[in-house]
């Protein structure tokens, strides 16, 4: 005889806050690869604006001429500060039943994952982040690319640490989930 249905209310404010979550900040150096970041992007536009003038002769008119140095400086100033802004508004935090990824400086986004709908994970190290000694976990989820989650700016150790401990959650889950489904007592 199947089990009697029960869909019970839930209290709202029982639900626990995302303020009260402990975030971990991403390490130092992820600020300076930022800016490092920005800065050669821009470097690079200047760059090419330079050589289209000089080697292929591309001219503006004077007025527009004039008005694009001080757009570019100051967009070039305006991502610098970007940035070092959304540096501290980055972070990561493992709990018991899922992981929370925290980022944006003016659209703010926290991402939670469920370790039962983890599929894998892997650490990735770009060129340029072993330069700066950064890593970047990336976890992928059963639900497509729009459901993963990429914590950059974590030391190549601590990326490692936190992927050994995903995959022993993740195991942790599958167990529980086998037992439930098989019906074995604790």
């Amino acid at each position: 005889m199947p089990a009697p249905f029960h869909n019970t209310q839930i209290d709202i404010e029982q639900i626990p806050s995302q303020a009260a979550i402990s975030f971990t900040m991403m390490k130092k150096s992820y600020l300076n690869y930022g800016i490092f970041f920005s800065f050669i992007f821009w470097l690079v536009i200047i760059t090419l604006v330079i050589l289209g003038k000089t080697v292929i002769g591309f001219n503006l008119p004077l007025l527009l001429e004039r008005a694009l140095w001080p757009v570019l400086i100051m967009a070039m100033l305006s991502t610098i500060v970007y940035s070092y802004y959304s540096y501290f508004k980055e972070g990561y935090a493992l709990r018991d039943k899922d992981v929370v990824y925290k980022e944006g400086l003016f659209w703010r986004s926290i991402a939670t994952i469920p370790f039962s709908r983890i599929q894998h994970c892997e650490v990735k190290e770009g060129a340029v982040q072993r330069l700066f000694g950064l890593a970047s976990l990336h976890i992928y989820t059963a639900g497509g690319s729009s459901s993963d989650i990429d914590i950059p700016g974590l030391s190549p150790t601590r990326a490692n640490e936190l992927k050994q401990l995903v995959l022993i959650k993740i195991n942790a889950e599958e167990l529980e989930v086998k037992r439930i489904k098989t019906g074995e007592e604790e």
